[in-house]
């Protein structure tokens, strides 16, 4: 994307090998953690409106106590969250009772913030949480689930009609959704893990209980769309973030823990420059969001492989060819023309 138009797409290989189903531009993958940079938006329209203060201590909102154990007087706010400094971590183990396959979990987000973080919660241990609030970057995805709830409390609507009312509607986003109950399955591209003996598997679609964090299902058009607006702050004349807000998404939030980190997007190397960005990863699918804000450059990258989940266990192939196609989509991006091939 170049000064708010799509230049160019390229679209390979298939959305799904068993019926050699190829990919095209409105092909549905799934974005896993690129789910959160939608959440900050809807923070940020909620903070506009006056309906949400992002320093705000949690449980002056939320109807549960939100406070680290080790902490209790030091508030927790939904800044810190965004910024992955809140203190709270994921359990890997509860987090993993409430995912399921091929069908959405049921727990509301309001269960599971509830389930998570108080200490009679179901899905609570002492694993939950970890430095003092605001002291250091630790990534946590479990966060995003409470900050779903938190916009669900904040505009009184459910997330799923949040963003369809504030984001998906109004940008015309091409199909997204957070849950396979919503999403349009014939165009939905099956997940795949890569198995050096037997090749690509296809794996199940998951649902999550803490979905805001990596659920989101949308095609490269939809996400295009998506980072326009988060360059500029509208798209075809509708305006869904201010000025100030679409800084804030870059703004670091808390230098003293990481420079790097703004409201759900961080600044990277990518090529030749520094972008804003988000990366996503789950089981079958590994993505890239990157946008530069004074070139008014985008970057969408969508797979359906799970080549950033192997490359946690050292099998760097997928990722390193994932990170070669991003550089050449740096170097051409302030030169490719409407009618690139």
């Amino acid at each position: 994307m170049r000064d708010g138009e799509i230049v160019w797409t390229g679209t390979y290989g298939y959305a799904d090998v068993e019926s050699a189903r190829p990919v095209d531009a409105h092909t549905l993958f799934i974005v896993a953690s690129i789910s959160k940079t939608v959440i900050a938006a809807l923070a940020l329209q909620l903070a506009e409106d006056g309906a949400l203060d992002l320093d705000a201590p949690l449980d002056e909102v939320l109807p549960y106590a939100v406070r680290h154990p080790a902490h209790p007087t030091t508030p927790i706010t939904a800044r810190m969250l965004f910024a992955h400094t809140s203190g709270l971590r994921d359990n890997w183990l509860a987090l993993g009772r409430v995912t399921t396959e091929d069908h959405d979990h049921p727990m509301s987000l309001a269960e599971f913030g509830e389930q998570y973080v108080t200490e009679e919660g179901s899905l609570h241990d002492d694993t939950n949480f970890g430095d003092p609030p605001g002291a250091r970057r630790v990534y946590c995805n479990a966060g995003y689930g409470l900050l779903g709830h938190l916009l669900e409390v904040a505009s009184d609507s459910p997330l799923e009609a949040l963003s369809e009312a504030r984001l998906f509607g109004p940008l015309r986003m091409d199909g997204p959704s957070w849950f396979l109950r919503d999403t349009d399955l014939a165009r939905l591209a099956t997940p795949y893990s890569w198995s050096r003996r037997d090749g690509f598997l296809p794996n199940p679609h998951y649902g999550f209980a803490h979905y805001p964090a990596t659920s989101l299902r949308v095609s490269v058009t939809g996400l295009a769309r998506f980072s326009i607006a988060m360059l500029r702050g509208e798209l075809d004349g509708v305006r869904v973030l201010s000025d100030a807000s679409v800084d804030e998404l870059g703004r670091a939030q808390f230098p003293s823990a990481s420079g790097g980190q703004g409201l759900a997007w961080s600044w990277r190397t990518v090529g030749s420059r520094r972008w804003l960005g988000h990366s996503g990863s789950t089981y079958g699918a590994s993505a890239l969001l990157l946008i530069q804000p004074e070139e008014q450059l985008a970057i969408v990258l969508l797979t359906n492989s799970d080549a950033y989940l192997r490359s946690e266990f050292g099998f760097e192939d997928g990722a390193n060819a994932i990170a070669t196609i991003a550089e050449r989509l740096d170097a051409e991006a302030a030169t490719v023309s409407d009618a690139a091939p």
